[in-house]
């Protein structure tokens, strides 16, 4: 590969954004999150919510944020889902901000989201 195609490909991933975390798919809808650290403002959740299905879902979830082993906030989120749609965090999904855990505290690793019903 020449030099300046290997810089372009190298840059271009350097710039990919952060990944979304799969937490697996039930009834046909995959489930996946990101942690969004902007600065000044509260971490965000990001949620990735995608209809593999072949018909319209209505969906609702419960996530639980823990710290440290122990459940801090639960998170809840009903919505209706067109066959092949994804929903993707603050672009046309949903997101939530922590009210109990500060930005330190979610980067530090001690916090995990689990997906507990749907």
């Amino acid at each position: 590969m020449k030099p300046k195609h290997l810089f372009l490909v190298l840059s271009l991933t350097a710039c990919a954004g952060p990944s979304y975390v799969y937490k697996g798919v039930q009834d046909g809808i995959e489930v996946s999150y990101r942690w969004n650290h902007p600065a000044s403002r509260p971490s965000e959740l990001l949620l990735k919510l995608e209809n593999t299905t072949g018909a319209d879902k209505g969906v609702s979830l419960d996530l639980d944020l823990y710290y440290q082993g122990r459940t801090v906030e639960t998170f809840r989120a009903d919505t209706c889902m067109r066959v092949g749609q994804t929903l993707n965090g603050k672009v046309n999904g949903i997101y939530f901000i922590p009210g109990r855990l500060t930005t330190e505290q979610i980067k530090s690793g001690d916090a995990t989201v689990e997906l507990t019903r749907m």
